[in-house]
């Protein structure tokens, strides 16, 4: 869900609901590249309610630098890569979604991405395609603000602890859920969107070891 996370990052009290949903109803269209359901189209409230999050504040805090550092890497390539490659990371799990020209520079983003210290594992997502389909991108983050909107209104979701992000209508779902049902709920909620193709689901189980391991890196 990828940059926006500048701003108060972590609210000692949980913010309001109905606050949250006004912010994403008024910045639908804004132009950022992250899907965080936490900061929506603000990316203002990261960390709305701590407590609340299965992950700790530390994790948080090495997931902004870890996310901050893959950015930073992939701009230092291209502009492109900065504009259409959109990174998420929860608890050093890295995903890499968006459009890029070149099969070479798709691998080498997932190279930057395991240079970084602490990340745990890299799924890159990143089509490979003629051309960027940045016309598409405001349509993407429509309906990504459309979802994150309604699991924020659906109280048997914990909605902080899942990511969003919206690729030429393929919904990508990042996050750690607290039983299979609400996972198997937050991608039928997910799927009833206009515009939606399909959703691709890479939520862990709060009691998933791959939450504390690392995967073997490529």
């Amino acid at each position: 869900m990828g940059g926006v996370l500048a701003g108060a990052l972590f609210l000692e009290e949980p913010m309001n609901k109905n606050a949250i949903f006004a912010a994403l109803a008024a910045l639908a269209l804004a132009p950022v590249l992250s899907g965080c359901v936490a900061v929506a189209a603000t990316g203002v409230v990261a960390g709305m309610s701590a407590a609340r999050q299965e992950r700790s504040v530390g994790d948080a805090v090495d997931d902004i630098r870890i996310r901050t550092e893959i950015q930073g890497a992939l701009s230092k390539r291209s502009a492109a890569h900065f504009l259409n490659v959109s990174t998420t990371v929860i608890e050093g799990r890295v995903l890499l979604t968006g459009r890029i020209a070149d099969p070479q520079e798709r691998l080498n983003a997932t190279r930057d991405a395991w240079r970084v210290q602490g990340v745990r594992k890299v799924d890159n997502a990143i089509e490979v395609i003629d051309n960027s389909g940045w016309l598409d991108r405001p349509k993407d983050i429509f309906i990504r603000t459309e979802i994150a909107a309604d699991i924020l209104r659906d109280r048997s979701i914990r909605d902080v602890n899942y990511t969003i992000d919206v690729v030429n209508g393929v919904v990508y779902l990042v996050g750690v859920g607290q039983d299979q049902a609400e996972i198997d709920r937050v991608i039928a909620r997910a799927q009833r969107f206009q515009g939606v193709k399909r959703v691709e689901n890479y939520v862990v189980l709060k009691d998933d070891p791959q939450r504390y391991f690392a995967a073997p890196q490529l």
